[in-house]
């Protein structure tokens, strides 16, 4: 089974409305990162201020369709991937891509052979990497940051 670290950024207080969202491997070398191309219009003052200003759109920002390809050729390259998370939301936005944007519910099967482990033990874990690595803080809450962060206290934690 391949682990691969997720984190999703989102828009509103529901946490239905997709910013980002990231993936790395445990190795560090397979990495997935996209934005939606059309951000929703409507975002918190917490996304509009701190999320928005660190996306780095580009040939990140993606359609929804093209975004759901991506992941899905993503994860086909991957042998057995477990996907890693820390928050439930983002396991729902997570499935929401692999689902098209149809759906929000996280029980529906993906296109592979997917695993999904929530790791509820690493509150402190994160926070102690945050305080370790005070040169990544101006990038927390980019998805792409906040999955390395993730994959980082993972290996702390099981001792890599």
């Amino acid at each position: 089974m391949t682990d691969l670290f997720l984190d999703c950024e989102w828009a509103d207080v529901f946490g239905t409305e997709l910013v980002s969202i990231a993936l790395v491997s445990m190795n560090g070398e397979q990495v997935f990162y996209a934005e939606r191309e059309v951000l929703p219009a409507d975002p918190t003052p917490f996304v509009a201020q701190v999320v928005y200003p660190l996306l780095e759109r580009g040939d990140h920002a993606m359609a929804d369709a093209d975004m759901t390809r991506a992941l899905h050729r993503f994860l086909a390259a991957i042998d057995q991937p477990r996907i890693c998370y820390d928050f439930g939301n983002d396991r729902t936005l997570c499935q929401h891509v692999l689902d098209g944007f149809k759906s929000h519910e996280p029980d529906r099967s993906a296109p592979v052979d997917l695993h999904w482990q929530l790791m509820s033990d690493m509150p402190p874990f994160m926070a102690r990497w945050w305080a370790e690595h005070p040169e990544c803080h101006s990038r927390r809450h980019h998805a792409l940051t906040d999955a390395k962060a993730l994959r980082a206290a993972c290996l702390s934690l099981w001792g890599i």
